[in-house]
């Protein structure tokens, strides 16, 4: 009987340990004067993403690409960027 209570918790990890997870990207704007990220409120904009090129064209959409630049950087399955 405590097996069944404990199952579906059960399936979820297995179903989870099973499927391969995704590469996930940093992406950054990058201000080319400065060579820094953009920031909103002090804090750097990074997005996380497992698509890294349409990340980047939707941050650079309207924006001059003489002054603006995007940075992409692998993370790894730690959380760290590679």
């Amino acid at each position: 009987m405590i097996m069944l209570n404990h199952l579906s918790a059960f399936a979820e990890r297995t179903f989870t340990a099973s499927t391969p997870r995704r590469t996930r990207y940093a992406v950054s704007l990058i201000d080319r004067c400065t060579g820094k990220p953009h920031h909103i409120a002090g804090i750097p904009l990074i997005l996380m993403t497992p698509d890294p090129f349409e990340t980047s064209r939707d941050l650079m959409r309207n924006r001059d690409p003489e002054r603006w630049d995007t940075s992409v950087k692998r993370i790894d399955r730690q959380g760290g960027l590679s």
